[in-house]
């Protein structure tokens, strides 16, 4: 039971990490084009910051980029301890 939870979170976590990481590079392509003063930000439904100024959408994107980096990191973990259980039974 622990090693299928252990790959049902592993997934999880990269779907995580492709949502992050589709969230950076739609902010990093978006860069400094936007109309008004800022943006607002939401993932997955959820409202992150209301109104993000225009200086501040990089270090947005790099966050996203750095949460996908240690959720894939986190998965790929907990897959090779998987993998290791799975080879010493």
């Amino acid at each position: 039971m622990k090693r299928i939870r252990r790959w049902f979170v592993a997934v999880v976590l990269v779907l995580l990490t492709v949502l992050f990481l589709n969230k950076g590079l739609n902010l990093w392509s978006l860069g400094s084009n936007v109309d008004g003063q800022g943006i607002g930000l939401s993932l997955l439904g959820f409202e992150i910051n209301d109104r993000v100024l225009e200086e501040s959408i990089p270090s947005y994107a790099t966050g996203f980029f750095i949460l996908a980096g240690i959720a894939f990191v986190i998965s790929m973990i907990l897959v090779g301890m998987n993998l290791k259980i799975k080879s010493q039974e």
